[in-house]
């Protein structure tokens, strides 16, 4: 039977006029909140009534203050047993879990109920013996709630309320199937609320499974949550970048750079660091003691510059900050959308900023259409354009900063262990620079003779000539068998061998002489096969060489 799908009637747009306990409007009162946002006032009556609640709402919305407020006068003096919590909170990340836990203690604390944590990456003995005391409402990642009842910290037969929040990211982990047997396992027609960006796929057939008659709610649609910010793309040259995202950085205000890969958000942050600016790295391989450390020292305010993977994209509020920087431009519209979503929360102001090179200029245009934002593009071939500066890029001043991942913040956990922080060193630093004028190289026109099918990327400083050198880097490497050969990523000219970026001849040969098979051969090379390292089978130059892929 199909389930029933209606709106709320109810509105009110004070908290007083809702049906909640003065304890819970004392809290809201001391943090200044008098009025509900539109999420808000859509849900809380029907959540308050034991309704089961599916809705989809923009980012920065205020969903989690919606069901903080439902739980805690739901449980208010309510008497719990050992591990068997009344609410169960569903979180895609640590990071998720840990701002909704906060956003629950003082409501908890309040009307006299407990809140726990429950997540990877932390110790699971210590969140068992939590459980073990009794606790009203458990926040949890779903693979460690698993991992606990199936040790029996946790039963799941007295839960009352559940909520699924940021359940369209859930998807994009492959989490779904654990939220699953997580639902399966409390008793089916008891509160269920669905918070979700998208609904659709994988998340409607949770609606459908286990929601019974769900009140539905939907505010702005997931695109226009970024029609209020100001957007601007600069086209910037790959010579360029590190540069430009340094002066953006060092505007004033709090800004969020995003990075697509946990090195490269290292990588940025040490390069901040390097000219001057405090920034920290964010991302799912750190130390989850550091994350917590990062993250309190940048909603402190104690240095303006937090370096993320997507890890922060979703779900984290942090306030005041006043721009993101898509360091590394978003690949789909969803992804844009919840980056940009960290600025401009709750109709404060906020600015956008996407760095796109050349090649990824078509892309970067295509996301914001499908945004249905309209983004102020400007070319930066340097970091002397004015659209740098009207944004507020300053040049820093160049002199390293202390790096604030070493410092220990108030809300970080009692043994933080520093020493243990990942980052990039001063090698690597030196090894980055290097790479990027060998980068820079590769872009500039090649010269006679020499390029990929014909035409295309050089090979770099070391690429021609009869010894066998390392295509990356240039630097020469040994020969495992005599002459020419060699086991590099370049081979010298008639060498049969396989690199990416090679002299004249490079490639996989067979056999030797001009035989070639190589993605950045020389006059002669033949069909590009990439990245693998050449290895010379025969003796002397032009010997026997095979690559291997």
């Amino acid at each position: 039977m199909p389930k029933a799908r209606r709106r709320s009637t109810h509105r009110s747009s004070r908290f007083e006029d809702m049906a909640l306990p003065e304890e819970l409007l004392g809290v809201l009162a001391e943090q200044g909140l008098d009025r509900a946002f539109e999420i808000q006032e859509a849900i809380l009556p029907d959540a308050l009534a034991g309704r089961d609640v599916l809705a989809r709402a923009e980012t920065g919305s205020g969903k989690t203050l919606a069901f903080t407020l439902a739980m805690t006068a739901r449980f208010r003096h309510r008497k719990v047993h050992r591990r068997r919590p009344l609410g169960i909170v569903l979180v895609p990340t640590r990071e998720l879990a840990v701002q909704v836990v906060d956003t629950i203690h003082p409501f908890a604390r309040a009307i006299g109920v407990r809140a726990q944590l429950v997540s990877g990456g932390m110790n699971i003995d210590k969140q068992a013996e939590a459980l073990n005391r009794g606790v009203e409402i458990v926040v949890a990642t779903p693979g460690r709630l698993i991992d606990l009842a199936e040790r029996g910290g946790i039963f799941l037969d007295r839960v009352e309320t559940t909520v699924i929040d940021e359940a369209d990211h859930m998807a994009d982990l492959g989490f779904l199937p654990q939220v699953r047997d997580i639902l399966a396992a409390t008793e089916m027609g008891t509160q269920k609320m669905l918070f979700s960006a998208t609904l659709d796929g994988q998340v409607e057939e949770i609606v459908d499974t286990f929601l019974v008659d769900p009140v539905t709610h939907e505010t702005t649609p997931v695109a226009a949550a970024v029609e209020t910010m100001a957007h601007h793309v600069l086209a910037i040259a790959p010579s360029a970048k590190r540069e430009v995202t340094a002066q953006l950085a060092n505007r004033e205000g709090r800004t969020l750079v995003f990075t697509r890969t946990q090195l490269g958000a290292e990588r940025v942050a040490q390069e901040l660091i390097e000219v001057g600016v405090p920034a920290a790295a964010l991302h799912g391989n750190k130390q989850q003691g550091l994350r917590t450390n990062v993250l309190a020292g940048f909603r402190q305010g104690a240095y303006p510059v937090l370096v993320a993977t997507d890890v922060a994209a979703r779900g984290l509020h942090i306030d005041d900050v006043t721009m993101v920087i898509h360091v590394d431009p978003a690949d789909d519209v969803k992804e844009y959308v919840h980056r940009s979503g960290r600025t401009a929360r709750a109709g404060a102001a906020g600015t956008v900023v996407t760095l796109a090179l050349p090649h990824q200029v078509k892309v970067t245009r295509s996301v914001l259409e499908g945004a249905k934002v309209e983004g102020t593009w400007a070319d930066a071939p340097d970091a002397s354009v004015e659209a740098i500066a009207a944004l507020g890029g300053r040049t820093p001043l160049g002199e390293p900063a202390e790096d604030p991942a070493a410092v220990k913040y108030k809300g970080a956990p009692r043994k933080l262990d520093l020493s243990r922080k990942g980052g990039a060193s001063a090698r690597k630093a030196e090894e980055r620079r290097a790479n990027e004028e060998r980068r820079a190289s590769w872009e500039e026109e090649p010269e006679s003779g020499s390029g990929r099918r014909g035409g295309g990327r050089p090979g770099g400083a070391g690429g021609a000539g009869g010894a066998g050198s390392r295509g990356r880097s240039g630097a020469p490497t040994r020969a495992p068998r005599g002459g020419a050969s060699g086991r590099g990523r370049v081979e010298g000219a008639e060498q049969g061998g396989r690199g990416r970026h090679g002299a004249a001849d490079t490639g996989r040969g067979r056999r030797g002489g001009d035989a070639g098979r190589g993605r950045s051969g020389g006059s002669d090379a033949g069909r590009g096969t990439g990245r693998g390292t050449g290895r010379g089978r025969g003796p002397g130059a032009g010997g026997k060489g095979r690559g291997s892929r």
